[in-house]
């Protein structure tokens, strides 16, 4: 009996550790600033993975966004590129709330999606209707991009349905002809 109870305390607190959640404040850092607006205008570009939940990369993608502001947000329109061939858009409008956070709306969205910065990093979360056998599957997104150099953004994204992990996007965000200094100042490293 004494097993058993040790047991079900064990898996009580390992199930309560893994329901924190992260926040901004203690998953950023102070620099470089990653503000949605100034970010995503114009166009970015990402390249990233779909793993299932062993980590087996199920698909990749590409990404095109045109980010465009507004008087009250910001509206950024995603063009996907499926390995498999098979093509997405996802057009977000976000609107302002307070200083770094938004609320945003997108037709393949469940409902409204919460977006927060703090320093370099950017949290979206958010319950995306995905076509699964003839049917919707709504899963949620916990999606955290952090910026990191040179106009870098890298960015993972997990996915679940009742608490239960299925997979993870990753992804690296770039800006087309973003000048990159550290880079460059690494390169003289190999001469």
């Amino acid at each position: 009996m004494t097993k058993f109870v040790v047991l079900s305390l064990s898996l009580a607190l390992l199930c309560l550790g893994g329901c924190t959640s992260l926040r901004s404040e203690t998953n950023s850092q102070p620099t470089p600033s990653f503000s949605l607006e100034s970010y995503f205008a114009g166009e970015t570009r990402a390249y990233g993975v779909f793993e299932d939940r062993s980590g087996k990369v199920l698909r990749t993608f590409t990404v095109v966004a045109i980010g465009t502001p507004t008087v009250d947000g910001f509206e950024l329109d995603e063009r996907f590129l499926w390995s498999d061939g098979e093509q997405q858009t996802r057009t977000w409008t976000f609107k302002r709330s307070t200083a770094g956070h938004y609320t945003g709306t997108a037709g393949d969205v469940d409902g409204m999606a919460t977006l927060e910065t703090e320093g370099n990093a950017m949290r979206l979360r958010y319950r995306l209707k995905l076509p699964y056998k003839g049917s919707t599957l709504t899963v949620r997104f916990d999606d955290w991009s952090h910026l990191v150099a040179d106009g870098v953004a890298i960015n993972r994204a997990d996915v679940s349905k009742f608490g239960l992990h299925l997979g993870r996007v990753t992804l690296t965000f770039i800006k087309p002809g973003q000048p990159a200094p550290k880079a460059e100042a690494l390169k003289g490293a190999f001469k």
